[in-house]
């Protein structure tokens, strides 16, 4: 197996806290497994962020494992990098999905369970194998209209998206339930309360215009990887290492239709339905007038305009 120096952040609130509860039995099985770790644990939003860029930087570890949710794997790859660039091109991520929805580790073919997870990554440093993916560069609007750039690894997407997500946060309860049915609950609580929202949305691949139109929309995502919202096949076809995103457009649906088709989601059969369309791009910049919410790695980061911009096969995983 591999030498690496390793740091494993934990995020022991995630799963509505299970991760923290169940941890020291897991860290047993993961020192049995992988040997020496330094472990650090969360405490606030952006504390797996901070960790990891620290822990880069300071140049003593080269293998981040990170263990929570997909909003703590999102973290911890936003402190891989500074300005598009990796702090350490040799350093590798890993991650042990705990969390509500972990829709990250169903594209990746990770398993939920941690032990299952932890013997993944030994399979996998033992054949010195891994992966590299594309992260999506984006930037948007905060709550307080300032800008801000960050990166995710998963899915944007914005519309009834970013309301879903904001009921998730506001509720916490929901997570009790579990991802899918969290999410499920908090979509059809938004079916009624969202409204379609005219947006000015440009798709460019490689420097070449491929769609420029205003789209009275429901749901827009740009896709990495194929899965969000706890279960739902959004992007059935896309590829964490393809070098695109898969931007599915869902147009002008009212609630009704929306709950009819719905469930077409959770199977990704929805992509045959003619008002969905998807169009394959590497730059997206999205506007409206109207406040219209993101969701980014199921996080609510803020609210559009936003631009996103591909960094291919960038980002070494394990």
């Amino acid at each position: 197996m591999a030498s690496l120096r390793r740091k494993v952040i934990v995020n022991p609130a995630s799963g509505n806290g299970r991760t923290g509860r169940t941890w020291q039995e897991t860290e047993h099985f993961l020192r049995k497994t992988l040997g020496d770790a330094d472990i650090s644990f969360t405490r606030a939003v952006k504390d797996a962020t901070i960790l990891t860029s620290q822990a880069l930087r300071d140049g003593n570890y080269d293998h981040i494992i990170a263990v929570g949710g997909d909003g703590t794997l999102n973290e911890a790859i936003n402190g891989f990098f500074v300005n598009d660039r990796l702090i350490n091109p040799q350093a590798s991520l890993s991650y042990i999905p705990s969390g509500t929805g972990s829709d990250v580790a169903k594209t990746l073919g990770i398993p939920a369970n941690k032990q299952q997870a932890i013997m993944r990554i030994a399979a996998l440093l033992t054949d010195n194998s891994r992966q590299v993916l594309d992260v999506g560069n984006i930037t948007h609007k905060l709550l307080d209209d300032s800008t801000f750039t960050g990166y995710f690894f998963n899915v944007a997407s914005f519309g009834m998206s970013g309301n879903v997500v904001r009921h998730i946060n506001r509720a916490s309860f929901l997570k009790r339930f579990g991802g899918t049915a969290a999410f499920y609950v908090a979509s059809m609580l938004s079916l009624g309360q969202y409204r379609n929202t005219p947006i000015h949305l440009r798709i460019e691949q490689h420097d070449t215009l491929v769609l420029e139109e205003r789209i009275n929309t429901r749901l827009i995502a740009v896709a990495n990887g194929r899965f969000f919202g706890g279960g739902m096949i959004i992007a059935p076809h896309a590829s964490p290492n393809d070098g695109a995103f898969d931007v599915v457009i869902i147009k002008d649906l009212n609630a009704l239709e929306t709950a009819i088709k719905f469930q077409k989601i959770y199977t990704g059969a929805h992509l045959s339905e003619e008002s969905v369309r998807v169009v394959r791009g590497t730059r997206i910049t999205a506007q409206t007038e109207e406040t219209v919410w993101i969701d980014a790695d199921g996080e609510f980061p803020g609210k559009l305009p936003l631009t996103i911009e591909l960094l291919p096969t960038i980002l070494p995983f394990i």
